[in-house]
C-alpha cells in the first residue's frame, strides 16, 4: 500500500507546531505518598493513608508580562471510594501588577491569609484530621472540624488577591455555590436543594512583621453567604439562617520557637430561622513548636462547641436524648515530634487526648487516646 508522504509531512508538521506552541510554559510535576499507622484506647487502629496525590503546574509570561498559570491534583484516595470524583484541585490564575485572580477549585480568601495554627504540631496538630481515621467520634463539628465553616474545601470561586504592601495583605473570594467544592466532586445537576450554603462571600486581611528579631502574623476573615436551600425542608416551612463566619488567627515565631493562637465562631449559621433555642458553633485552638535542625517537637490545645437549633435537634438521627439547647463539646490535648530525614522523607508521631461531651450527663462518651505515627514522601 503507498504511503502517502505528503499527509505524513503534514501530520509531523501540525504535532510540531503543538509541541512548540506549549514549549514556552514552565511545567512542574508533584506528588505526595504516605503511610499512616494508628492505635489507641477505645477506637480501632490500623494501617492507612491521607491526601496521597499527584498534580502538576504550569506558568508562563504573555506579550504583555502577565503570568498566567494553574495547577491540578488529583487524591488517589478519593478515587479508589469509586464515586465519581474529580481533581481534587484544578485552577488557573492570572498574575498582574494590581492583583492575582485566580479562578477554579481553590483556597478562598481565609483559608489563604488567617494563620494556621492547628498545623503547627507534628503529626499535622489537628489540621491535617489524621486523629479523625481512627476516632471518629467528634460530637461539634460541622463540616470541618475545629475551624470555621467550609474550611480547605477548594471550592468553585474566583479569588481576589492584591499585591503585599508594607506587610499588609488583602485578598476576596466569591463562590457561586458552595455545594460544588473538592469534597463533594465538581458535578453540575439542575438541582438547588442543597445541604450546602449558596453563594458566598470571603473578605480576609493580615500584616505580618518583624521587630527586635520576633516575627509574627496576624491575619482575619469573614464570611458571609445566603441561606441553605435544603437540609431543613418538612413540607417547605422551615428558612434556614444566612452563613455569617469569622475566623481570626496569630502566630509568632522567636528563633526556633512558635506559638500562636486561633479562633473562629460560626454563630447560627447552621440553624433554622424560625429556632426557639439557637445554633451555635465556636472554637479555638493554641498550639507552639520547637526546631532543633531536623527534628521539631510540639504541643497544642483545641477546643469546639456546638448547639443544636431547635429544628436540627428534632431531625437528627443522634444524640436525640440530648435537648437542643445541651452545649456538645470536643477537646484535644496533643504533642507530637517529627523527624525530617531529608530527600523530601518526613517522618512524625503524635499522641491525642481526645474528649467528647454530648452535653448530657447521663450518656457516657468514649474519650480515648489516640497515637498515630506516619512516614511521608515528597517530590
Amino acid at each position: 500500500r503507498e504511503v502517502d508522504m505528503k499527509k505524513v509531512l503534514s501530520i509531523v508538521s501540525l504535532f510540531s507546531f503543538l509541541i512548540l506552541s506549549t514549549a514556552h510554559a514552565d511545567v512542574k510535576v508533584s506528588g505526595f505518598m504516605q503511610q499512616i499507622v494508628g492505635m489507641g484506647d477505645e477506637v480501632d487502629g490500623g494501617v492507612t493513608e491521607k491526601f496521597t496525590r499527584f498534580g502538576f503546574a504550569a506558568d508562563t509570561t504573555t506579550d504583555n508580562g502577565w503570568t498566567v498559570g494553574g495547577s491540578m491534583a488529583m487524591e488517589f484516595s478519593l478515587l479508589s471510594s469509586g464515586a465519581a470524583y474529580g481533581p481534587t484541585s484544578n485552577q488557573m490564575y492570572v498574575q498582574t501588577g494590581a492583583a492575582t485572580i485566580t479562578v477554579g477549585n481553590t483556597a478562598n480568601a481565609a483559608s489563604l491569609l488567617v494563620p494556621r495554627i492547628g498545623v503547627m504540631v507534628p503529626g499535622a496538630g489537628h489540621d491535617g484530621g489524621y486523629q479523625f481515621l481512627f476516632d471518629t467520634g467528634m460530637l461539634a463539628s460541622h463540616g470541618v472540624p475545629l475551624s470555621e465553616a467550609y474550611y480547605a474545601m477548594s471550592n468553585s470561586s474566583i479569588t481576589v488577591q492584591i499585591p503585599s504592601i508594607n506587610g499588609f495583605n488583602v485578598a476576596g473570594t466569591y463562590t457561586p455555590a458552595m455545594e460544588f467544592n473538592s469534597a463533594d466532586g465538581v458535578a453540575r445537576s439542575a438541582n438547588d436543594e442543597s445541604p450546602d450554603h449558596g453563594e458566598t462571600a470571603h473578605l480576609a486581611i493580615s500584616y505580618s512583621a518583624e521587630m527586635d528579631g520576633i516575627s509574627y502574623t496576624i491575619g482575619a476573615a469573614t464570611i458571609n453567604g445566603n441561606s441553605q436551600s435544603s437540609s431543613c425542608r418538612d413540607d417547605n416551612t422551615c428558612n434556614n439562617n444566612d452563613l455569617a463566619s469569622m475566623t481570626a488567627g496569630l502566630k509568632v515565631t522567636m528563633g526556633n520557637i512558635s506559638f500562636g493562637a486561633h479562633v473562629f465562631d460560626n454563630q447560627d449559621s447552621f440553624g433554622s430561622a424560625g429556632d426557639a433555642v439557637k445554633a451555635k458553633h465556636s472554637g479555638y485552638t493554641f498550639a507552639s513548636e520547637y526546631a532543633m535542625g531536623s527534628i521539631t517537637v510540639g504541643a497544642g490545645y483545641a477546643h469546639q462547641e456546638l448547639v443544636r437549633g431547635t429544628r436540627a435537634q428534632a431531625r437528627a438521627t443522634t444524640l436525640t436524648a440530648a435537648d437542643a439547647g445541651n452545649v456538645r463539646e470536643d477537646t484535644l490535648t496533643y504533642v507530637g515530634i517529627g523527624y525530617n530525614m531529608g530527600g523530601g522523607v518526613n517522618t512524625y508521631i503524635q499522641l491525642n487526648n481526645m474528649n467528647h461531651s454530648d452535653g448530657d450527663h447521663a450518656t457516657t462518651e468514649a474519650d480515648p487516646q489516640v497515637l498515630f505515627a506516619g512516614i511521608s514522601l515528597g517530590f
